[in-house]
């Protein structure tokens, strides 16, 4: 197992976690997760829109950046 850092970052918060991850790409997810949970608490406490920076560190040069972003809005 690897350590990760994972970063979830946007205008009112931001996160930092180490975690333990077979490959990057499982931090990728568990990263990606981490923000979509987020998310999904923002929209449903009643924002119209969520949006974050989620940072993968990993060991050596590996480091990767993703938008996440959610949104609700009523029909009409």
């Amino acid at each position: 197992m690897q350590t990760f850092k994972i970063r979830v970052i946007n205008s009112d918060f931001e996160s930092n976690n180490e975690i333990k991850a077979v490959s990057f790409e499982d931090a990728r997810k568990q990263g990606l997760r981490a923000a979509l949970t987020i998310g999904v608490d923002e929209v449903c406490g009643g924002a119209h829109f969520f949006g974050a920076e989620v940072v993968v560190d990993g060991d050596g040069d590996d480091r990767e950046r993703f938008m996440v972003g959610m949104g609700q809005s009523p029909l009409k």
